[in-house]
């Protein structure tokens, strides 16, 4: 099972590593040391209690960061990192431990999207249509590639659900500027009025 889902997440990640490791019999540590590199900063990130600082000890062989239990009751360690620490491994790579987070969003990053998503992308630009959606449009590549199985399903929907963040981010900023600029209109009328009625 583990393998299996190993091969899939590779398929799906083409260029990027992916690692298999356990903090517990240290199993897979070595091959992830292997591709850390000397003067590259790596990032730990993830959620609350997964286990980051535990890694973070494991890369560097000794106890650096404090861990907590793993909880009975949930089956994952206690969140305990509550700052941001940068570490040097023996290689010369450096590895900076986060506090865990709650969620990870996407911002204006519309190249992101093309790069993480480049088959998808390319396909696109075979659309019948100039603004295909991709979700239910006759003629759109996207949809056939879906259902002939060239594009994974779990891929693709991963993709309309960053394309849906994307835009309500945009749409948010673009709120909040024309909250900024009615607002800013509204004290400078203010100012206007004052200084007549003086």
């Amino acid at each position: 099972e583990l393998a299996a889902l190993i091969q899939r997440t590779k398929e799906r990640l083409k260029d990027i590593p992916v690692f298999a490791i356990s903090n517990e019999d240290q199993t897979g540590i070595e091959g992830l040391k292997g591709i850390i590199e000397k003067s590259k900063t790596y990032c730990l990130l993830g959620s609350s209690g997964v286990g980051k600082s535990t890694l973070l000890n494991n890369l560097l062989g000794k106890q650096v960061m404090k861990t907590g239990d793993i909880s009975e009751h949930s089956h994952r360690g206690r969140h305990v990192t509550s700052h941001r620490e940068l570490h040097i491994l023996e290689n010369g790579g450096i590895l900076i431990d986060n506090p865990g987070m709650r969620e990870v969003g996407i911002t204006s990053a519309a190249d992101g999207l093309e790069i993480t998503f480049d088959e998808i992308t390319a396909l696109s630009r075979q659309c019948k249509f100039k603004d295909c959606t991709h979700t239910s449009e006759t003629g759109c590549a996207v949809l056939a590639a879906v259902e002939s199985g060239t594009i994974d399903e779990a891929s693709y929907e991963n993709y309309l659900k960053m394309q849906r963040e994307k835009d309500h981010f945009e749409r948010s900023v673009a709120e909040k500027r024309k909250r900024d600029r009615d607002f800013g209109k509204m004290i400078r009328s203010f100012q206007k009025h004052k200084k007549l009625n003086k």
